[in-house]
């Protein structure tokens, strides 16, 4: 078998003055979307003093199939993330868009959700998919998170899944750092994937004031927030500090009251759910279901997920949106 070359990140003994980016030890890789840019001195404050690279040969078959992971002890069947807190450093970490969809985990054979169910996808829509196992989000687009809910939850899929794509963040089966499962993810879905598996950019964090920079960019967009990986981590089936979230809104629970009837186009209908918050404080959220959703309302007694910017100095949501049904 014909041998091919893959690059991958060992320790050496370079500092980060000598290396601007992948592109330069090889062009075969200057479409990765792994960004290995570095920035002026001040930027680089916390990042290690000492990230080292060397270039080795691996056959053809090593690009293809993947080295199994030591088995661990599984709490759960994906790696789940802490809330980043503000003090806590995070200069060097990797950093992507927090997409505002279903968490999927592609076994090699069929989709299942973060709690191990089947999700029903047409044959063509997996079709091309590798053998082993991914881990990634099931996505529609931006503030569409019930749209997509709707569409993967039918045990009958249709045509509608036309919308969807499975956004690959991890490989977590693959022995090895992020970054190095990340290079082999770049690679085989560049080669190989279809048109509904892609790819989640990853970017350096340069620290706080470029974490802020970045977040604010993807609010005004309408994205939920961006997603932190520490470097050099390896998979964990559990919620990691190794893996973070950021968020521009807060989520919250509340009880369902009793329904507000509509108005206007949502005369006949749910027009808003009046709910209660555990401290005790009411409040009415009217934004963010579907039709589907205001015709067949959440039931009374039954608890919500919402979205609010932050509270009142009487404790109240503000900007309260509706998510989802607590399961």
């Amino acid at each position: 078998m014909k041998k091919k070359i893959l690059l991958s990140l060992i320790f050496c003994n370079f500092s980060l003055e000598n290396i601007q980016s992948l592109k330069e030890i090889s062009p075969s890789l200057k479409a990765s979307p792994l960004n290995f840019y570095c920035k002026s001195s001040s930027l680089r404050q916390g990042v290690d003093n000492q990230i080292r690279w060397k270039i080795s040969e691996r056959i053809a078959t090593d690009c293809v199939q993947p080295q199994k992971a030591q088995l661990q002890e599984k709490h759960s069947l994906v790696m789940l993330a802490h809330s980043w807190r503000e003090r806590q450093e995070i200069a060097g970490w990797w950093m992507s868009e927090k997409l505002d969809g279903i968490r999927a985990y592609w076994n090699g054979e069929e989709l299942l959700s973060r709690n191990g169910n089947t999700i029903h996808a047409p044959y063509w829509f997996t079709k091309g998919f590798p053998d082993f196992a991914l881990d990634g989000e099931l996505w529609v687009g931006r503030e569409q998170f019930a749209k997509t809910l709707s569409i993967v939850s039918k045990d009958l899929p249709g045509e509608q899944w036309t919308q969807v794509r499975y956004m690959v963040f991890d490989a977590p089966e693959r022995v090895g750092t992020f970054e190095e499962r990340f290079l082999f993810l770049s690679h085989h879905i560049q080669e190989k994937s279809g048109s509904y598996l892609q790819l989640v950019q990853q970017r350096r964090c340069w620290g706080t004031k470029h974490l802020e920079k970045e977040l604010a960019a993807v609010i005004r967009k309408k994205g939920e927030g961006l997603m932190l990986r520490k470097p050099h981590s390896q998979y964990e089936y559990k919620r990691s500090y190794a893996l973070l979230k950021v968020k521009g809104f807060r989520e919250g629970e509340a009880l369902v009251l009793q329904y507000i009837p509509g108005k206007g186009k949502h005369e006949g209908r749910m027009g808003s759910l009046l709910v209660s918050l555990a401290s005790g404080v009411h409040f009415a959220i009217g934004t963010g279901f579907s039709d589907q959703e205001r015709n067949e309302p959440p039931v009374i007694g039954s608890k919500i997920k919402f979205r609010y910017q932050n509270l009142t100095r009487r404790g109240k949501p503000r900007f309260a949106t509706f998510l989802s049904l607590v399961e």
